[in-house]
């Protein structure tokens, strides 16, 4: 036996040696290898809107401005000045010293042309929404843009500035392509990082771009040489080979296995600032047939069965303490967002009491809808609780199309869902997504359409916050959705690395700028 515990142990010695001296070796090299789930073919967010290739697109592609959460403004990027001619137009000075990676210079001539093809009705994309406020883009010096809106637009600059949603791509490469899906698999931008290879099966290989003229406080010049990403989809294929030192950083992993890695000697976690919630919104508007939800009290004592800090430690294990419950469905980092009504407290007894009060004594039967295995999880965990109060929930955890098939049906009695602001600077993502007439609206209340409405038009930022303050808290009080907890994001990584924990809109919860040593 003490022979065994003798072997067991010198192998693991000789696997953190080795792993140690692995991560050395990658310093040297200045690289650092990043393992995700989903394999990536294409870095185009237009064409492929998924979170990991927001983060990798965000590398490599620039927008004309970018949002500094830290100081709730505008920096500069791609466009070095600008200015609002009137309520519905806005006139952009662009950088002169910039060039694209294959050595082009980037010209006005290449926003002209992003924009046009982005509003042409010709033009399929899935959040094609996204455009719809541009009217149009028009080129009026040699290195000056106007970009006119069809109405009054307080959001216009946060749209500008989502890495999500307007990156500017080369007119001379992108322009000539019959099929566009074809760029994002061969992308050339202006970010601080240059494609060296994509391949679906081996990965994406990029590299610190020559020269980033354009680096401002809100998205800097890399700081790592090197940047190599894999796909594995096993999570725990990918702890085994973070273990070994092969991968250097790393996400999406079961809490559990990500608090033991990042207790080893060579690991180590950062949590980054949440950029969104895990939500939990009830049909009060009586699309599924369930009377019971359209009463106030019964809303109210579902949410009052919620505990958030026993959801956030799924999510985030020990660090969940250092991680509060977002106050509303907005953030105070985001542009518009406003309220001041308290959510519903953990109070068991309280929520009994209510269901009484509602003629529900004895609770009754209903679903929690979960789109993903994530949400699947804090579903349970809330089931749990509801049958302390008499509600029997049972959990049906689907794929995104089933759920929005769902959706459309009017089917869904109680969502638990995540959201992650649109992934821009400003309000109205949300305030558009929840409160505009159609699939996704499940109050029913006009009032919530009309401020939703009003906010997408009021330039007086004062006024609009009001109009927002009046919207979430109205949702607050008559209990029709609440954030449960915040959606952080858990990287494991090497000891050598740092992580900047600077508040980002990046669905990924990080952005490559963020990435250095120690």
């Amino acid at each position: 036996m003490n022979v065994k515990r003798h072997a067991v142990f010198a192998a693991t010695v000789a696997g953190l040696l080795a792993a140690t001296a692995a991560a050395q070796a990658q310093r040297a090299k200045d690289t650092v290898r990043i393992a995700q789930a989903q394999t990536i073919g294409s870095l185009d967010a237009y064409m492929d809107p998924r979170p990991e290739v927001y983060f990798l697109s965000d590398a490599v592609f620039d927008t004309l401005i970018a949002y500094d959460a830290s100081r709730k403004d505008f920096a500069p990027l791609l466009a070095k000045s600008w200015k609002r001619i009137d309520n519905r137009t806005l006139e952009f000075e662009l950088r002169d010293d910039v060039k694209w990676h294959d050595g082009k210079p980037f010209s006005a001539d290449d926003v002209v042309y992003t924009i046009s093809w982005l509003t042409n009705p010709e033009t399929k994309l899935r959040f094609a929404n996204y455009y719809a406020w541009i009217q149009k883009i028009e080129k009026t010096g040699p290195n000056t843009i106007r970009i006119t809106a069809d109405k009054p637009t307080p959001y216009d600059l946060a749209m500008l500035a989502s890495a999500n949603v307007l990156p500017v791509f080369p007119k001379h490469i992108h322009e000539a392509m019959k099929d566009k899906l074809e760029f994002g698999r061969a992308p050339v931008g202006t970010g601080p990082y240059r494609v060296v290879s994509l391949d679906i099966n081996k990965g994406l290989a990029l590299t610190k771009a020559d020269a980033y003229p354009q680096a401002n406080s809100a998205k800097s010049a890399g700081k790592i040489k090197n940047i190599n990403v894999v796909a594995i989809p096993d999570s725990g294929t990918r702890g085994a080979e973070m273990i070994v030192g092969n991968i250097d950083l790393m996400r999406d992993t079961p809490i559990d296995m990500a608090e033991n890695l990042a207790s080893m000697p060579n690991l180590t976690s950062t949590v980054t600032s949440p950029n969104g919630s895990s939500y939990m919104l009830i049909d009060a508007k009586g699309r599924s047939g369930r009377k019971e939800l359209q009463d106030a009290r019964v809303r109210r004592a579902i949410m009052m069965a919620v505990n958030p800090p026993e959801l956030t430690s799924m999510v985030v294990g020990k660090a969940a303490n250092d991680i509060p419950r977002p106050d509303a469905m907005c953030s105070r980092a985001q542009l518009g967002c406003d309220y001041s009504a308290q959510l519903p407290p953990f109070d068991l007894a309280g929520a009994r009491k209510l269901l009484a009060e509602a003629g529900y004594p004895n609770g009754f039967d209903t679903e929690i809808t979960a789109p993903s295995a994530h949400s699947g999880r804090l579903g349970e965990i809330i089931s749990g609780r509801l049958r302390e109060i008499g509600i029997r929930a049972k959990i049906d955890t689907l794929t995104f199309a089933a759920y929005r098939d769902k959706q459309r049906l009017g089917k869904i009695e109680i969502l638990v869902n995540g959201w992650g602001g649109g992934g821009v600077a400003d309000v109205q993502a949300t305030l558009d997504f929840f409160f505009s007439p159609g699939p996704t609206d499940y109050f029913g209340v006009p009032r919530l359409t009309e401020l939703a409405k009003l906010s997408a038009a009021e330039m007086d930022d004062g006024k609009r916050r009001a109009l927002v303050k009046e919207l979430f808290d109205t949702v607050t009080n008559i209990a029709y959705m609440v954030p449960i907890t915040a959606q952080p994001a858990y990287w494991v990584h090497s000891k050598d690395i740092a992580l900047s924990g600077d508040v980002t809109f990046s669905a990924w919860g990080l952005q490559s700028h963020q990435i250095g040593w120690k």
